[in-house]
């Protein structure tokens, strides 16, 4: 029983680790962001120049100021294909749930925040330069299109609000069950320890 829990839940947070600093379309595998648009992929990195020239990031902007994000195309398609990149303001920061990834046509029917029009990128690569002037809470669209294929990913990120503490961790609803299960797994193993100990000292009594 203890070795079909444990199971459970290794393959728990399995599942989950790729999706914990993930936002929509956007998710964090290792090193590496992906924008995951229908069937095709890209390579998503965020750039601050004035925090660190070098320091990548996977959807959330810590600090307002010049910022530049990049798309690899990771599908050759993609090329043939007009990609369009919008962001539209938005209420809240992201949820951390698969909501954050629902396509919303009432979102899509708003006056952007910026945008850039539809267009094609033989070289595979698309760069959005933007200045943020102030902290807030956005929702990026791409829209990928040729003829009668259509495919639209979702994203929402913030901009000026860095993590600076273990607790901004676990605001995500996907943290804190991971967090859940490895507590679980922790009690199992002192359970079955305590078992041992027991079993041990009955047939040392013996």
């Amino acid at each position: 029983m203890y070795k079909l829990s444990r199971m459970i839940i290794v393959i728990a947070l399995l599942s989950l680790s790729s999706q914990l600093w993930a936002h929509g379309g956007v998710v964090s595998m290792g090193n590496e962001c992906r924008l995951l648009v229908g069937p095709f992929t890209l390579n998503f990195s965020g750039y601050q120049p004035q925090k660190n020239q070098s320091e990548q990031f996977c959807d959330d902007l810590p600090v307002v100021g010049d910022s530049i994000i990049v798309l690899d195309f990771v599908d050759r398609k993609l090329r043939e294909m007009t990609v369009n990149f919008r962001v539209i303001k938005a209420d809240g920061p992201p949820l951390g749930t698969e909501e954050d990834g629902k396509v919303k046509e009432a979102e899509l029917a708003e006056t952007p925040f910026f945008e850039i029009p539809a267009k094609h990128y033989p070289n595979g690569i698309m760069t959005i330069n933007q200045h943020f002037k102030e902290k807030g809470h956005f929702v990026g669209y791409v829209i990928v299109e040729n003829g009668e294929e259509k495919f639209i990913s979702r994203f929402p990120f913030s901009v000026g609000y860095p993590k600076s503490n273990i607790l901004d961790i676990f605001r995500s609803p996907l943290a804190v069950i991971a967090a859940l299960l490895m507590i679980g797994l922790l009690v199992l193993f002192i359970s079955k320890k305590r078992d041992e100990a027991v079993e041990k000292k009955k047939a040392n009594e013996a």
